[in-house]
């Protein structure tokens, strides 16, 4: 699995990105987290392959934040805890 510490580093595009926050899900190559883009809340997805992962911009780890149409769709397919989705749910709504 890949390090928390390390997933929970990339805060790029600087000006744009605040956290990530919390992990919403992980495995051996990618992560999905909760994160601020221009100051609201969204869920952000890369990549964690070869040497810097994808995406990347000017040789940053980056985040690709995902469109809010898709939040339903990708947290109902992951295997998340009622409490744990709750949680981001409220998040998304900036509670």
């Amino acid at each position: 699995m890949l390090d928390d510490k390390e997933i929970l580093s990339v805060c790029s595009p600087k000006d744009k990105v605040s956290g990530p926050y919390e992990i919403v899900y992980k495995t051996d190559y990618w992560a999905i987290v909760t994160l601020k883009y221009e100051s609201r809340p969204r869920l952000g997805i890369r990549w964690f392959t070869g040497k810097i992962g994808t995406p990347s911009a000017r040789g940053n780890a980056t985040w690709f934040v995902l469109p809010e149409e898709l939040y339903d769709s990708i947290l109902s397919g992951l295997p998340l805890k009622p409490t744990q989705r709750f949680k981001i749910d409220k998040f998304l709504i900036g509670e």
